[in-house]
């Protein structure tokens, strides 16, 4: 995810919209951890999420597992702070890295990984499936969420906003990530995120792609 954030101070250019991202994933972010209170047996002692911006999905984490460390992964220095100061004096122990520093997560120490929203930025899945793979202990879980994925038909309007807003994004197939995952070791397993619920957007006033034309009155 390096090349995609050097000079960045916000992910998507606007302050306002980083701002946002807690609020726009809250309901993804409760189906993502309803499905790990589901699946595992026993709470995670140890929790990595990779591409944690400010620790929004590290904090609920906590808040509901009370792991005894966790790692959060992040390119933007100014999120990595701000998630810093969200957890100062609340978790025993926290580190919150650069991509280049992921030789410091220990091998096989993870019990836990999320990912939400970041495989299309990165250039080489397997890699990434690779140091997934180290992180993971003997009995861990990976839990990675994808939405902007090639299979997906908006896909192409997102990616064209993204890369005008100066991102390398990457095009990548479901079929393509699972067989990268496999190839590492790992066990793929696919569900929808969400069961049931409605979803409510409106696409004239959404601020990810209106924010250089107005919406028709």
């Amino acid at each position: 995810m390096k090349e995609n954030v050097i000079e960045r101070n916000t992910f998507f250019g606007d302050p306002e919209l980083d701002a946002d991202l807690p609020k726009v994933n809250e309901v993804f972010w409760s189906s993502l951890i309803g499905h790990i209170e589901q699946d595992l047996r026993v709470p995670p002692r140890v929790i990595l999420d990779i591409g944690c911006h400010t620790g929004g999905l590290l904090q609920r984490l906590n808040q509901r597992f009370s792991p005894a460390e966790m790692f959060g992964v992040e390119p933007l220095a100014v999120a990595r702070l701000e998630a810093s100061r969200r957890f100062e004096g609340v978790v025993p122990r926290i580190w919150l890295l650069d991509p280049s520093e992921w030789d410091r997560i220990p091998s096989g120490a993870v019990d836990l990984v999320t990912s939400h929203e970041t495989l299309y930025l990165e250039a080489n899945v397997r890699d990434f499936m690779k140091r997934v793979r180290r992180a993971l202990s003997p009995t861990g879980s990976a839990y990675l969420v994808l939405g902007c994925h090639s299979d997906n038909p908006l896909w192409e309007t997102w990616k064209a906003q993204m890369r005008a807003d100066g991102h390398c994004v990457y095009d990548h197939f479901p079929f393509e990530i699972m067989k990268d995952a496999s190839y590492e070791g790992l066990l793929p397993s696919v569900q929808p995120l969400r069961s049931s619920g409605w979803i409510t957007y409106d696409p004239l006033h959404a601020k990810f792609l209106n924010r250089t034309e107005q919406a028709p009155r």
